[in-house]
C-alpha cells in the first residue's frame, strides 16, 4: 500500500512541474542575429523611403488592414524629406520584436512603436505600428 500511496504523490509532484525550459526564448547569439536581420530591414525601409519606392514599402509591412491603410497614407505624402531613426531592437521570442522608430522633419519629431514578426518565409516584416506617447 506504500508503494502507491509514494507513487500517487509522486506522480502528482511531477505534473505539477516543468522539466523543460522555455524553448521560445532566444540564446543571446540568437538575438543578436535577429537584431541584425531586422536593421537590414530598416536600412531597406529607410532607402525605400528616401526614394518615395512604395511598393518597397509595403513588402515591409503585413498584409494587415491597419498596415494597409498606413502604406495608403504615406504614399500620400513625399518622403524623401523625412529622417528615419531606429531604436535597438528589443527580441522577445524567436519569431517577435520591438523597436522604438522616429520620424523626422524639420524640427518635429514623431515617436512611433513598432513590432516585427517573422514571416513563415523568414523574413522580418511590421506587423504593428503604435503612436508613442
Amino acid at each position: 500500500m506504500k508503494k502507491y500511496l509514494c507513487l500517487f504523490i509522486l506522480l502528482i509532484l511531477m505534473s505539477c512541474t516543468s522539466l523543460t525550459a522555455s524553448t521560445n526564448k532566444p540564446s543571446y547569439t540568437e538575438t543578436n542575429i535577429i537584431s541584425t536581420e531586422i536593421m537590414k530591414v530598416t536600412e531597406d525601409l529607410k532607402k525605400a523611403a528616401s526614394s518615395n519606392e512604395y511598393d518597397k514599402l509595403k513588402e515591409i509591412f503585413l498584409p494587415t488592414f491597419k498596415n494597409n491603410i498606413i502604406v495608403k497614407k504615406m504614399q500620400e505624402y513625399d518622403l524623401s524629406g523625412l529622417t528615419f531613426v531606429f531604436s535597438d531592437v528589443n527580441v522577445v521570442s524567436r519569431n517577435k520584436a520591438n523597436s522604438v522608430m522616429v520620424i523626422n522633419f524639420a524640427t518635429a519629431s514623431n515617436y512611433y512603436k513598432i513590432t516585427w514578426k517573422k514571416t513563415d518565409d523568414n523574413k522580418w516584416k511590421i506587423s504593428n505600428v503604435a503612436e508613442k506617447k
